[in-house]
């Protein structure tokens, strides 16, 4: 696997889906780590890919949503990998895309939202992609956009991270702008380039990746500040550029990748450290360019290896329990 870019579980079969940017596929594996099946290639034919990224799950109707970034489009497969609908192409009118990005499926209304983020706009399909709704371009504006990287979904609302604003806006399920918070700088609900963003369901909490600013901030649903952790170095509760973020709901806790030192690190819900694991390297355990990072039903982590080629797979505590699959060649 080159460049894994894209990760989704599938907690009740036991599957793990990556995206391959690098050798323009998808593979799915099983709870062991063995390639279940791959699907893709290169080419803008359907059911082959050109960059794809972000992976989205439709747990009730059993598909598999593909951002196909390089051909600027959204491919819908079943669970087999089996080829089903294509919508989107290069432009700016409804339902074309400029470089998509992150993909969300949004189950009680079965909505998928697509960052279109070379467009500075969100767009919205239902589940068979039928276009829906869009908003957003680009500017410093309420409901404007400068390079959007990042979505999450809370109890009816939306959350995007507007990365070159250096802020975080608030919008319904339909689009409706409620809110920005944010601002670069230093201080309290300031960023310096934005990242990752988690949403807390149960308490409804927000935690947001503050990567330039070495640090991890929370706020409470209307973004309003709670507190934050973190600053520049290599010891326990410090960072270097930090990136990806996953919540396990059910134990409180809080997983941030520590992309610069290699490593993820572990918090209880209010930020207070618990467990660290990880170092430079591409042994069982080590990182290289850590990314993406995601937390099963069960509460296992998983955690995008870039620059090693593969995922890793830990329990709770960072005890390793596999890898998905590593090798540049391999085309199986």
């Amino acid at each position: 696997m080159v460049n894994p870019s894209g990760i989704a579980v599938d907690s009740e079969n036991g599957w793990l889906y990556t995206a391959d940017a690098v050798n323009h596929r998808v593979r799915r594996f099983d709870r062991e780590g063995r390639v279940f099946n791959t699907w893709g290639g290169p080419g803008s034919a359907e059911g082959l890919f050109l960059q794809p990224g972000s992976i989205a799950l439709n747990l009730d109707s059993g598909w598999v949503y593909v951002v196909d970034t390089g051909n600027n489009r959204v491919q819908r497969f079943d669970f087999q990998g089996r080829f089903l609908d294509v919508w989107g192409a290069n432009g700016i009118a409804d339902g074309q895309f400029q470089q998509p990005g992150q993909i969300v499926f949004e189950p009680l209304n079965q909505w998928l939202y697509v960052l279109d983020t070379g467009n500075n706009r969100i767009q919205r399909f239902d589940a068979r992609g039928k276009f829906l709704g869009k908003w957003g371009l680009e500017g410093q504006g309420n409901g404007q956009f400068r390079r959007p990287e990042s979505l999450a979904l809370g109890l009816g609302w939306l959350y995007v991270v507007d990365v070159d604003n250096n802020r975080i806006q608030w919008f319904d399920y339909r689009g409706r702008y409620l809110g920005n918070k944010g601002g670069k700088g230093t201080a309290e609900g300031q960023f310096d380039r934005p990242a990752g963003i988690a949403v807390d369901q149960t308490n409804r909490w927000i935690y947001v990746v503050d990567s330039g600013n070495n640090r991890v901030q929370r706020f409470d649903s209307r973004l309003r500040f709670m507190n934050a952790w973190g600053t520049e170095g290599g010891a326990e509760d410090q960072f270097r550029n930090p990136t990806g973020i996953a919540l396990d709901e059910s134990n409180g806790w809080v997983y941030v990748v520590d992309a610069g030192n290699n490593r993820v690190q572990k918090f209880d819900s209010r930020g207070n450290f618990l467990k660290v694991w990880g170092t430079s390297g591409s042994g069982d355990g080590q990182f290289q360019a850590p990314g993406a990072i995601t937390v099963d039903e069960s509460g296992s982590v998983y955690v995008a290896d870039t620059g090693s080629h593969r995922v890793q797979k830990f329990d709770s505590r960072g005890g390793y329990l596999g890898q998905s699959f590593t090798g540049i060649a391999d085309n199986r």
